[in-house]
């Protein structure tokens, strides 16, 4: 199997290194367009969450919720209650902050390797205003479809979570994974290597958009063309299939599919950042194929459900990919105060569960 992949992407080399030879000037634009789209895009919406996923680890963050969260984590997901952090980040933040999440936690010693593993299956999602405003009013010309594929994108990630929570076996309440937990830094450290390992993080995101764009860019242009690069690059795919207008009533199931399976370029984003710690790419693929088929399902049922929300929607938009590069910023802090505040709501939840238990005893 090694030997096939290794083959596989020696010939993709090739091949790409022949199209940029051939079609300079399509592979030149493509990559112009994907260094704006990261410029604009990717940066300010997914670093603020990678600087502050690392933060609320090395400083313990993890550690306070496993303390608070776990009564309501372990039934539920089968995670300790630091991977709560995971789940509010991997639905709020965007690909692939989830997984740098669990990487981190799993560094820390906060979970095991199998609970890292479990939460790879379903904390590593799109993010609201990619779906909503990318998707959404960008590429489909309607708010409405867009709230309602996040809505099925999220509740899709929570229902394979849940039927992955029993996924490589039952694990005590002991964690540690690697050994025993590094202690905490020091707040300026902690800065300091929060934005380092983020600078880093978004480099490989970044260099991945624009490899993946220039490929796709070089593919010849089929009837399959749009299915082909969704599966390869989710922004560049998902335009093109509503460009193809091809798939009439399942193209919202077909689009919430693709979104919730990510693509090609999602897939090495994340094996970039957790085959260094150890971690299998192997509940990933399954937690994201099931992902997809829930998504999917989800989907159609919401067409049936709310058909008004199918109005002619416009492809004539398709350059109106996202706000400006200053709204995109803010819009991802607030979403990063708002998951903060989710998390802290969850927390108080479950200190007053555990009062009226203990008066109960």
């Amino acid at each position: 199997m090694s030997r096939f992949f290794k083959t596989t992407i020696l010939l993709c080399v090739c091949y790409l290194s022949a199209a940029m030879i051939m079609e300079p000037v399509a592979c030149v634009g493509a990559a112009g367009n994907a260094l704006r789209l990261c410029a604009e895009v990717v940066v300010p919406t997914l670093f603020p969450f990678f600087v502050c996923s690392n933060l609320l680890i090395s400083l313990g963050g993890a550690r306070v919720l496993s303390r608070y969260l776990s009564k309501a984590m372990r039934p539920l997901f089968g995670i300790p209650g630091g991977g709560a952090l995971a789940v509010v980040l991997g639905v709020v933040s965007g690909y692939p902050v989830g997984a740098d999440c669990i990487a981190g936690l799993y560094r820390s010693g906060c979970c095991t390797r199998g609970e890292a593993e479990r939460m790879l299956t379903f904390c590593n999602n799109s993010g609201p205003l990619f779906v909503m405003g990318a998707v959404g009013v960008g590429m489909l010309g309607n708010q409405r479809l867009g709230v309602l594929l996040y809505a099925v994108h999220v509740i899709a990630a929570l229902l394979t979570g849940v039927l992955f929570r029993n996924y490589g076996g039952k694990t005590g309440k002991t964690p540690p994974a690697l050994p025993p937990a590094t202690p905490l830094q020091s707040p300026f450290a902690a800065v300091g290597n929060a934005v380092a390992d983020a600078v880093n993080s978004i480099c490989k995101v970044c260099g991945f958009v624009l490899v993946f764009a220039v490929f796709t860019a070089a593919l010849p242009q089929t009837r399959v063309s749009s299915f082909v690069y969704a599966l390869l690059e989710l922004v560049g795919g998902i335009r093109a299939l509503v460009q193809a207008e091809a798939l009439g009533g399942l193209l919202l199931p077909t689009i919430s599919l693709f979104l919730a399976f990510s693509g090609v370029s999602v897939l090495l984003q994340v094996a970039g950042i957790i085959l260094p710690t150890g971690l299998s790419l192997k509940p990933y693929l399954l937690g994201k194929l099931t992902q997809g088929i829930l998504a999917f399902g989800l989907a159609i049922a919401v067409q049936y459900l709310f058909p008004q929300a199918q109005t002619t929607f416009s492809v004539a938009i398709p350059s109106a990919v996202m706000p400006d590069p200053m709204g995109v910023f803010f819009a991802s802090v607030m979403a990063l105060v708002w998951s903060l505040l989710a998390i802290l709501l969850a927390v108080l939840g479950v200190w007053v569960w555990e009062r009226i238990e203990n008066r109960k005893k």
